[in-house]
């Protein structure tokens, strides 16, 4: 039981002023710690190899990160005291400010998880990963931290659907076209003006390949968690990538992607990796490979109507006699009968010679 104190005590009325600096002035918080998750993989000894594998690690990664856009890997010692580790900055941090955060990273690491042989700690930002299990170039989904604003917003429905439009695009972006898979975005809401902007930000470590990243992201997004429906803002902590959005932007510089909401609902779901406009591709492939077809076959059915319908061809006589040589010969037959009137019945003294064939 506290021990009371008299109201007009100047001690009585500091209590709430000093619980008050030392709730909101802890060395974490001040540096923008969120959580951290301590490994379950052992627990290493003061002065032992694996010590100081880590402190070769953390140096490491230390001093390497803000020089190399943010993020570095490595891996040190051993089996059974390798230690593999990564840190990372967030793409929209500059290279003092990712120092710091990595500085008080490695600093809080022994007070968060004492002698533990992994953890992951996460500040706003930058993150520090680091275990004697193999994790990297691996997608890890084990370990993920739900955080999301209390407040709601005043149109849960629509402002859900504008947010997994806007995510999606957003994790597009990062996956496929951010070298540093990082990317921000906002969404403006055309159709009504005092609607709030809504912005966003997705990031993975650069260990995963570009379809690891955005299977990552695809796997905190569809769905987006029950727990975040209709709240103002949310964000997912992961060991290989992460996500946030709020109605007020919280991150540095313009966003890469500025949208406007549809006028139309938009859909419910985030487009899966690769869906994205795939029945416009399918319906544009078919349409490709069948018109050509339908045009070969409209023109051969055209040539083959104008084949049959073509006169049979009349042979020329095989002795080079021409149609109109024959057509002559034809005109010129004449009956016996009229042969003996015109002739005179073929007199003797008419004769003009006799061959093998007869008189002529």
């Amino acid at each position: 039981m506290f021990p009371s104190l008299p109201s007009s005590s100047p001690l009585f009325l500091l209590c709430p002023l000093l619980f008050f600096f030392l709730l909101n002035h802890s060395p974490l918080s001040s540096a923008g710690h969120l959580h951290q998750i301590c490994g379950k993989t052992g627990k290493y000894t003061t002065n032992s190899t694996y010590a100081s594998n880590l402190n070769l690690l953390l140096t490491s990664l230390d001093s390497k990160t803000s020089l190399s856009g943010g993020f570095s890997k490595a891996t040190v010692g051993q089996i059974p005291n390798r230690i593999y580790g990564l840190a990372l900055c967030r793409g929209d941090t500059d290279a003092s400010v990712c120092r710091s955060c990595l500085d008080t990273a490695i600093e809080d690491a022994p007070n968060l998880c004492p002698y533990s042989r992994g953890a992951i700690i996460w500040y706003d930002n930058c993150l520090l990963h680091y275990s004697n299990q193999r994790f990297l170039s691996t997608i890890d989904t084990s370990n993920e931290i739900l955080m999301y604003n209390t407040q709601n917003i005043t149109d849960p429905i629509r402002f859900d659907k504008l947010v997994n439009v806007l995510m999606g695009r957003i994790a597009d972006w990062a996956a496929y076209n951010s070298t540093e898979m990082f990317a921000t975005g906002e969404m403006m809401n055309s159709t009504n003006p005092t609607s709030p902007t809504i912005y966003g930000l997705a990031q993975c470590t650069r260990d995963l390949s570009r379809s690891q990243c955005r299977r990552c992201l695809s796997s905190m997004l569809n769905p987006i968690n029950p727990l975040f429906k209709g709240r103002q803002g949310a964000r997912v902590l992961g060991g290989s990538c992460n996500y946030r959005y709020e109605i007020y932007s919280f991150y540095e510089g313009k966003p890469t992607l500025r949208l406007q909401s549809p006028l139309e609902a938009a859909p419910t779901l985030v487009t899966p990796p690769g869906e994205e406009g795939k029945k416009t591709n399918v319906t544009s492939m078919v349409l490709v490979i069948a018109i050509p077809l339908v045009a070969a076959f409209m023109l051969i059915s055209v040539i083959c109507i104008c084949f049959w319908r073509r006169k049979p061809v009349v042979k020329l006589p095989v002795d080079g006699t021409s149609l109109e040589e024959i057509a002559s010969a034809k005109s010129l037959l004449l009956d016996i009968p009229t042969l003996q009137v015109v002739t005179a019945n073929f007199p003797e003294e008419k004769k003009l010679g006799e061959g093998s064939f007869g008189a002529v």
